[in-house]
C-alpha cells in the first residue's frame, strides 16, 4: 500500500512552510493538512493530553498528511504556520491579543487577521553542502553554519532545563557548535569547539543577530496604535490565548 496516498474523503489544504524546507533531507517547501473535524475534539478536550502539552503534538500526527515528514523533526516556524491554518480554517482568523500601552500602563485588546500574515524574506544562499556563509568580523575568519532543526532546539532545552538554575548552563556554546559546520573549510568537531569556546564575544553576539534577523519563518510583529496614541510594534505569541480556541476554554 502507498503510504503517501490520501484518503479521497479526507479534506486538506496545501500549507506553505515558512523554512522553505532548509531543514528536511527532501527539502519539502509544502506539506498537506487535513481540516479540523469533530473528532478531533475528542483530542483537544482529552485531559491527560491538555495537561502534559500533548495536543499539538498529536494534531500535528492527525493532521499533517505527508508522512515522509516526521511530526518530531517540524521546526517551529513550520508547527506555527501548520497551527495557524488549523485554527484559522477550525475557528476563524481572528486574534484578540491583549497586551499594555507602555504609557498608561493599561492593558488592552487589539484585533489581528491571521490570515494576512506573510512569511519574511529569504535571501541566504546555501552552498553544495546545504550550508551558509558568513565572516566573523572580529575573528576575521569564514565560517559555514546550518540553522537550528527542532531536534537540536530540544536538546538545548532539555540541558537549561537539566541544570535548573545550578551553575552556568552552556546554552550559547552549545548553539553555536550545533550551527557551525565549519571554521575557516575545516569541519573537525574538536576544532570547531575550540573556536567557539574562545570566540569573541562581539563576533558570537553578531552572529546570533544574524541568525535571528536572517532565519526563515512567518513575520509575527504587528504594527498597533496604543489607546494612548502610540505606534507600537508587537509581537504575536503561541501563549494560552492563541491556543484557547483548540482547548475549547
Amino acid at each position: 500500500m502507498d503510504e503517501y496516498k490520501i484518503d479521497p474523503t479526507i479534506a486538506y489544504d496545501v500549507v506553505e512552510l515558512p523554512s522553505r524546507g532548509i531543514h528536511y533531507p527532501s527539502k519539502k517547501k509544502s506539506v498537506r493538512v487535513a481540516y479540523l473535524t469533530a473528532a478531533d475534539e475528542n483530542i483537544l478536550s482529552a485531559p491527560n493530553l491538555i495537561a502534559n502539552n500533548g495536543v499539538i503534538n498529536e494534531l500535528l500526527r492527525r493532521k499533517v498528511l505527508d508522512k515522509d515528514l516526521h511530526v518530531d523533526d517540524i521546526v517551529d516556524e513550520d508547527r506555527q504556520a501548520i497551527l495557524i491554518f488549523l485554527r484559522n480554517t477550525g475557528f476563524g482568523s481572528i486574534y484578540n491579543l491583549t497586551t499594555t500601552d507602555s504609557k498608561t500602563q493599561e492593558q488592552f485588546t487589539v484585533e489581528i487577521d491571521l490570515s494576512e500574515l506573510k512569511m519574511k524574506d529569504f535571501n541566504l544562499k546555501e552552498d553544495s553542502n546545504g550550508e551558509y556563509q558568513y565572516y566573523m568580523e572580529k575573528s576575521k575568519i569564514d565560517i559555514t553554519f546550518k540553522f537550528l532543526t527542532q531536534k537540536q532546539e530540544k536538546e538545548i532545552e532539555d540541558i537549561k532545563e537539566s541544570w535548573n538554575g545550578n551553575g552556568v548552563a552552556p546554552i550559547v556554546t552549545k548553539q553555536l557548535e550545533f550551527m557551525i559546520k565549519t571554521v575557516a573549510g575545516n569541519k573537525d568537531q574538536m576544532n570547531i569547539r575550540n573556536f567557539v569556546e574562545n570566540m569573541p564575544i562581539k563576533d558570537s553576539q553578531e552572529f546570533r543577530k544574524f541568525i535571528k534577523e536572517n532565519k526563515p519563518g512567518l513575520d509575527l510583529t504587528q504594527t498597533v496604535t496604543t489607546p494612548s496614541g502610540d505606534i507600537v510594534q508587537i509581537d504575536i505569541g503561541f501563549g494560552v490565548e492563541f491556543f484557547r480556541p483548540f482547548y475549547g476554554i
